[in-house]
């Protein structure tokens, strides 16, 4: 349900409280409030834009350099085909489009027999059932084989549910290091350039707590910001709450300096799915290191929010984008 604008004040008025000002006077509040109010009404500046990026603390011309919803929108329309977003959005289509780039068994339930689901089951200790249209790790479940009691029902369950499984995809023991419970992943951001070449804007490493099957900053993970050329983790840690970690909490595994395992065959990969859908010039991939070193692609996010490159490197990104954005504008105005 969409807040109301006395909801979005009240809770702005709440967060100045705790993260500005426990004693903030009404004046002070107001004087916050009107201020947010002129960024979101001129520049597309969305309330967790305002909170998250410490934009009461910034001047205007700080704030220009960030990629808030508005920006993030103009990406996308800018980059991504309409046509095409289904391919990104709906798992099974992801799966269909990028079979050759997933490395794991997959199983769309609602187009299966009951008999096709129980063969794929049965030659696996667990796998991963997911919504179609899932976002931000949700409607993700981890399924341990040994646990179902009775198959048939279940089969009837995700059928109706339209349930994607998915095999348990294994990792490096690099990144198993960090967090054992969790498939600890990367994410990629590419553009498609105006001239068909692929940039590589940056990455994250995303690793889970200890106990946590979720690795996604949205989920309690940890995230840190990759040095696209190097594959170098090259800032501190950052959870949901901004505390700052320079060792994993619960493995003490170091953060910062981690080199990304075979980063030029990462780099690779996505450049070349990237390709598979040119008019999709805008896709953040989530990857994962098998533990026997295959880069497999865990899905495509074509609306990527660079909010945790921003919050872990405490720099703006929009000026990287703006100027592959240009020449995207051009050749569309051409075509």
């Amino acid at each position: 349900m969409n807040e109301t604008m006395f909801q979005k004040c009240k809770r702005l008025f709440k967060e100045v409280e705790v993260n500005i000002d426990p004693k903030a006077s009404v004046l002070k509040k107001m004087i916050i409030l009107m201020d947010f109010a002129i960024e979101y009404r001129f520049h597309g500046v969305y309330l967790l834009d305002y909170i998250q990026y410490d934009f009461y603390s910034k001047t205007r011309r700080e704030r220009k350099k960030y990629v808030v919803h508005g920006k993030l929108l103009e990406i996308m329309r800018v980059c991504n085909n309409p046509k095409h977003r289904y391919i990104f959005d709906q798992k099974p289509e992801f799966d269909k489009a990028f079979f050759n780039y997933l490395h794991r068994d997959w199983m769309d339930v609602k187009n299966t027999s009951y008999e096709k689901f129980a063969e794929f089951i049965k030659t696996k200790d667990s796998f991963f059932a997911k919504q179609p249209d899932g976002m931000f790790g949700t409607g993700v479940e981890k399924v341990f084989v040994k646990d179902i009691e009775d198959l048939h029902k279940l089969y009837e369950d995700y059928r109706r549910r339209e349930i994607l499984c998915e095999e348990t995809l294994t990792q490096c023991s690099e990144m198993m290091e960090f967090n054992d419970t969790s498939i600890n992943t990367l994410r990629v951001v590419s553009i498609v350039r105006a001239d068909g070449k692929v940039e590589i804007m940056g990455g994250l490493l995303r690793v889970g707590r200890k106990g946590s099957i979720a690795d996604n900053f949205h989920h309690q993970g940890i995230c840190a910001y990759i040095d696209p050329i190097t594959g170098i983790v090259c800032t501190l840690g950052v959870d949901k709450n901004n505390d700052r970690h320079i060792l994993h909490p619960d493995s003490k595994k170091k953060i910062v300096g981690f080199q990304i395992p075979i980063w030029k065959e990462v780099v690779d990969t996505v450049k070349k799915a990237a390709l598979e859908f040119p008019d999709m010039r805008y896709i953040g991939w989530d990857i994962v290191i098998t533990n026997d070193y295959e880069i497999a692609l865990v899905e495509g996010n074509p609306g990527a929010d660079p909010d945790a490159e921003q919050i872990t490197t405490k720099e703006g990104r929009w000026p990287y984008y703006e100027k592959y954005l240009r020449g995207i504008r051009k050749l569309n105005n051409c075509t």
